[in-house]
């Protein structure tokens, strides 16, 4: 229903329906009323301008447009008006109604929170704060007026030398995962400032045999620890630790390397991203493992599925070996499609799509030769 065409030319009249919408816009549990008195709608006790005429126009809105309901006061005296003391109680089915002849879209509470918060506080981030009003980041417990508070924190120690983890944990209530993820918020609120913290390192560990001409990625700790035992001649050896290493900081100089004893950490680091240093991968004969292949790929394009492990690990699986995905939780796996090493998709890929079944590396270990003393 389109708006009266008088309610444009009656400022006061848009006032009160404005009063109506301020009232729905806060909880309540009681009708929204509203006394008609001098105090509270002046427009209609100044009897020198046609109070009779906005009089109708308030019962209009009650009798054509069922915006509220009129109530009389029966115990006025006779020199007082009739309106004068009435009760107007509005109908909340025409908020929807009023908002349009107002122009006054809802707001949402939680984003006029988020606003009120932001207040005062603009000059703190590059955007003035709209990247915290469009993801309203939530911590339990933690109003926006504390949440506006913490990144405010932030923004006086990003030239800390803080890495994420540091600053997420001395601003967010020692929650030092609160920001994993929201680097792209950072960038928003901070801008270039938000490259000045510490870049995290990626921890990895290694075992380098002096003179070792291959490297050989093992997923899983306990069959890193085994082949570190009986270590396949010429080999390096490092532990991914599932997808860590697969991280694109994985060629970042800010990695860093745990060696095991025995090793040649300075030759390792000088050599271990070669493109002529051949390299291979081991893991898991399931669809997390080859895509843990796959994303180690795109450092080191070189690498390739290690056949002295998935071999036996194929044939078991051809034998009918194996578990169902729901057994070991691996039914959210995703088929990694192409790994671009041409033995895990041309035969241990096609393997596990044929028998749906999965195997982890820890039941296998390869015979090799020259087998180290025990660590």
């Amino acid at each position: 229903m389109s708006a009266p065409p008088w309610l444009e030319e009656e400022p006061w009249l848009r006032r009160l329906l404005s009063w109506f919408l301020d009232r729905l816009e806060h909880p309540r549990t009681q009708a929204i009323t509203r006394r008609v008195k001098k105090t509270t709608v002046p427009e209609l006790f100044r009897f020198s301008e046609d109070t009779r005429y906005r009089w109708q126009l308030v019962e209009r809105l009650a009798q054509e447009y069922r915006v509220f309901s009129i109530h009389y006061d029966s115990r006025l005296d006779p020199f007082q008006e009739h309106y004068e003391n009435a009760q107007l109680r509005l109908d909340p089915i025409c908020e929807a109604l009023l908002r349009d002849w107002l122009d006054r879209p809802r707001v949402d509470p939680r984003r006029r929170a988020w606003q009120n918060a932001l207040s005062g506080h603009e000059a703190h981030f590059q955007d003035d704060g709209a990247a915290l009003l469009d993801a309203q980041p939530a911590l339990a417990g933690e109003s926006p007026e504390d949440m506006v508070g913490q990144f405010v924190l932030a923004a006086n120690l990003l030239d800390s030398d803080l890495t994420l983890r540091e600053l997420s944990a001395r601003c967010f209530r020692g929650d030092s995962k609160f920001l994993d993820g929201r680097q792209d918020l950072l960038a928003r609120l901070f801008g270039e400032r938000a490259q000045r913290l510490r870049p995290r390192p990626l921890l990895l560990t290694a075992w380098a045999p002096a003179g070792f001409d291959r490297l050989l990625i093992v997923e899983n700790q306990d069959s890193f620890l085994r082949l570190v035992e009986q270590a396949p001649a010429g080999h390096a050896l490092l532990y991914s630790g599932g997808f860590r290493a697969s991280a694109q900081r994985l060629t970042s100089p800010h990695t860093r390397f745990a060696f095991l004893s025995g090793s040649d950490g300075a030759d390792f680091q000088a050599r271990w991203l070669s493109d002529t240093l051949p390299a291979f991968f081991w893991g898991d004969l399931d669809f997390a493992g080859l895509g843990i292949l796959a994303a180690l790929r795109h450092s080191l394009p070189q690498l390739t599925a290690w056949r002295p492990g998935y071999e036996p690990m194929l044939l078991a699986l051809k034998d009918g070996q194996g578990h169902g995905a729901e057994q070991a939780g691996k039914a959210r796996q995703n088929d990694p499609g192409n790994t671009g090493c041409p033995y895990a998709d041309q035969q241990l890929l096609p393997a596990l799509r044929d028998c749906r079944r999965f195997l982890d590396q820890e039941g296998f270990l390869p015979v090799l030769s020259s087998p180290r003393t025990p660590l």
